[in-house]
């Protein structure tokens, strides 16, 4: 029987209709939409402190009944700020005067934007930290950039290493807008009591003596909570230590979420005699009975890579700590893994080598290097340097890399890589989140 011209007619609509559909599921997701608001509320996070700063801030807004958005700072264009009535910008500075890696694309465009931000008010909460040189950067340029596009900044709030007294200031810019504060409470009942259950040196004091020293030894510590419930964690999160004097210091959990205890892997830094805030508590209150208050925060900037290729984890020192979890998740589910580690020497850090030195002879780890400064005089860098073959065909379309330690071996490390794999591949790996660093 032949079709009548109504059949071709039905036909041609279910497939136009087919056709549509696809393109709609498989188009690439387009940039959030920011316009609509009166209000934007604009992050810039490196580990989370500052997204979580806007979203208390968002809350604020909200239950004032502003119509308000909250958006990651990448996630706009310059131009999407004329729409707005009034911005606030939560903004951190990372490395030396570095906008945090979600807010790139924003930093750069600042110096070929030209939009016009005539009657758009803006108030700045710039997270930083005085003991480096470029203390607010970012939230400095974000500043000056707002001024020259002609809006009115009518806050620009500094904070020096989340001290509250600062972040109260905040609290009064809001107050003044007819927003009432963030809850002082933002953190709620999740500050908890953790006791210290072990506590043994992995790796030796770096510099001839501990006492003046820039460190006095990385130590493994293990802390159960004192209500003896263990909260949850995702691989790449932060416990988050708040010291008796009121200063907050961030450390990587290095275990997987389950069991009895949570894994620290922590440097105590030495400052001209003195211990560091954080470390020195972590590093001398007594086993056993010593208690710290803590929390654990969502550090999404750092969570496993994407896919299911090889990965590649580098690192150093205490970048340990972060490496760890990845590793374990990564060999729990057979992507096979190559790690490239720094540390001074074999004998100043024989335990904390063991246990990596053991995953490598069972195989659950693919390859092993290690750069040992002061022994071989090569450091991470250098090992990926002399494998950029190997690294090539390690490194699949697929394959993915974790990077944790401090900055100048990790911007090192990422320049070493660019000359490996070019500056597509790691381009592509960084948009498709596949490449993952928390540098410190």
């Amino acid at each position: 029987m032949r079709a009548s011209f109504t059949d071709w007619l039905i036909l041609a609509a279910l497939i136009a209709a087919w056709l549509g559909l696809t393109w709609l599921c498989l188009r690439k997701r387009p940039r959030a939409a920011v316009g609509g608001a009166s209000s934007l509320v604009v992050y810039a996070s490196q580990t989370g402190h500052a997204q979580e700063i806007a979203e208390a801030t968002h809350a604020a807004l909200l239950r004032s009944d502003r119509d308000a958005r909250l958006v990651c700072a990448n996630r706009l264009e310059p131009g999407d700020l004329a729409e707005a009535d009034r911005i606030f910008f939560v903004v951190s500075t990372t490395g030396e005067g570095d906008a945090p890696d979600d807010a790139g694309d924003l930093d750069r465009a600042f110096a070929d934007s030209d939009v016009d931000l005539t009657g758009v008010q803006v108030a700045i909460l710039a997270l930083g930290d005085r003991r480096y040189t470029h203390f607010c950067a970012f939230g400095e340029r974000l500043k000056t950039w707002c001024e020259a596009m002609a809006a009115e900044v009518t806050a620009y709030v500094t904070v020096d290493d989340l001290a509250p007294d600062d972040l109260v200031r905040w609290d009064g810019v809001l107050v003044q807008e007819g927003v009432g504060a963030m809850a002082s409470d933002r953190l709620g009942n999740a500050l908890r009591e953790w006791r210290i259950a072990s506590r043994v040196c992995v790796a030796g004091p770096v510099g001839e003596d501990a006492s003046t020293g820039a460190s006095g030894g990385l130590f493994r510590l293990a802390l159960r909570p004192e209500d003896g419930r263990l909260p949850e964690w995702g691989v790449g999160d932060l416990f988050e230590l708040h010291t008796p004097d009121g200063h907050q210091r961030d450390y990587s959990i290095a275990n997987r979420c389950g069991g009895e205890e949570l894994i620290l892997f922590v440097r105590r830094v030495i400052d001209k005699g003195v211990p560091g805030r954080g470390s020195g508590l972590l590093t001398s209150l007594p086993v056993g009975t010593g208690c710290v208050r803590a929390r654990i925060r969502v550090h999404s900037g750092f969570r496993p890579p994407l896919g299911t290729g090889p990965l590649l984890a580098l690192g150093a020192g205490s970048g340990w700590a972060g490496l760890r979890p990845h590793l374990l998740e990564a060999m729990a589910t057979g992507r096979p893994c190559w790690l490239i580690f720094g540390e001074r020497g074999e004998a100043d850090a024989a335990d904390l080598l063991q246990e990596m030195r053991a995953w490598h002879k069972e195989g659950s780890l693919h390859r092993f290097d290690l750069a040992l400064s002061r022994q071989d005089g090569l450091r991470v860098p250098d090992i990926l340097q002399a494998h950029s073959a190997d690294l090539s065909e390690f490194l699949t379309s697929e394959a993915a890399v974790v990077l944790c330690g401090r900055l100048a071996m990790g911007e090192a490390a990422l320049a070493a890589l660019f000359e490996a794999m070019g500056k597509d591949w790691l381009d592509e790996a960084r948009n498709s989140g596949r490449l993952r660093s928390d540098l410190y």
